[in-house]
């Protein structure tokens, strides 16, 4: 019985977020192919200087906003020799790729629960600006890290030809689907053993303070530590079971867009040579601290909120239990 609850489990999961990526995946590609990553790439050139970048470096953001971050990473161990930068501005570089990247299919894993496309999409842009600036400005003050920039990171240039990327696409989203899995699999078992209880009591009075349910713990905890590229499956049965409020669904899928992947990329970014104080510590704290003023915004204004930013599917759920 435990196994085939699993498999059921498992292509829950598995099926919503598929018919959400595939189509994307191939989208992403047409951007990339007509050139659209070069085009908002010179609308973001002068607005590097906000954060404290040079606008070579527009490109490398907007590729991660696009494409994804690995894409990024190949362009910026490509373009970095012939640019002189400080670890500073490599530190607000990987902040702001860690805050907004994989927008497209990110925002539609959030529209697909039944909150706003362009409010995700401009939520994180802004975020990641606001962040980044306040970090420019503390580094630039302390005079911290301003060392030149130097790297022995090197990674393998994406293979050239359409049957390699939709090799390469093949591949990626065989990764998910076992990432997935392993993911599911995990959940089941804590939840039998008696751990996810464990964890619910003891985050409870954490997700309070940002208007979260204990009823959305499990996909905060999926969100956190894969991110919702991975844990969108998870995120879209949780929500479509219509047992979690949409306060918590907002503040939840608010939260995780600011502050997910926290192991993952965060590693790779660390090891592309972005400091701590930014990747880690910044990103967090100034993302949980942007979480807290869209909960105080809601509950001021939560008519205006719902109307304008959720779906009918999403004003349909229960309200949040006091």
């Amino acid at each position: 019985m435990f196994f085939k609850d699993l498999y059921i489990e498992i292509k829950d999961v598995v099926v919503p977020l598929f018919k959400i990526l595939i189509p994307f995946v191939f989208i992403v590609k047409f951007l990339e192919e007509i050139g659209a990553v070069t085009i908002i790439s010179q609308f973001f050139a002068p607005l590097m200087g906000i954060i404290g970048l040079p606008p070579e470096l527009g490109i490398v953001w907007v590729t991660a906003i696009v494409v994804n971050i690995y894409a990024a990473l190949v362009l910026f161990i490509n373009l970095i020799p012939g640019i002189e930068v400080s670890v500073a501005q490599v530190t607000i570089l990987s902040t702001a790729i860690l805050i907004a990247h994989n927008l497209l299919i990110e925002s539609a894993i959030s529209k697909s629960v039944g909150v706003s496309f362009m409010y995700t999409f401009f939520f994180r842009l802004i975020s990641a600006f606001l962040v980044c600036f306040i970090l420019k400005e503390t580094y630039e003050f302390f005079n911290f890290l301003s060392e030149p920039y130097t790297t022995l990171f090197t990674i393998e240039p994406l293979r050239d030809g359409f049957y390699y990327w939709l090799q390469d696409q093949a591949v990626q989203l065989f990764y998910i689907f076992i990432i997935v899995a392993v993911m599911v699999t995990i959940l089941q078992v804590l939840k039998v053993i008696g751990v996810e209880a464990f964890l619910k009591r003891i985050l409870v009075p954490v997700l309070k303070m940002f208007g979260i349910s204990k009823e959305a713990t499990s996909i905060i905890i999926v969100g956190m530590t894969i991110g919702l590229q991975f844990g969108g499956g998870i995120l879209i049965k949780e929500v479509k079971s219509g047992k979690i409020d949409k306060q918590s669904v907002f503040l939840a899928v608010s939260l995780l867009n600011v502050v997910h992947a926290i192991i993952e990329d965060t590693i790779l970014l660390l090891a592309v040579g972005g400091h701590y104080s930014g990747v880690v510590f910044a990103r967090i704290f100034f993302g949980l601290l942007i979480s807290l003023i869209i909960f105080k915004i809601y509950r001021q204004y939560d008519t205006i909120v719902e109307r304008f930013i959720f779906s009918p599917s999403l004003r349909a759920l229960p309200k949040i239990k006091d």
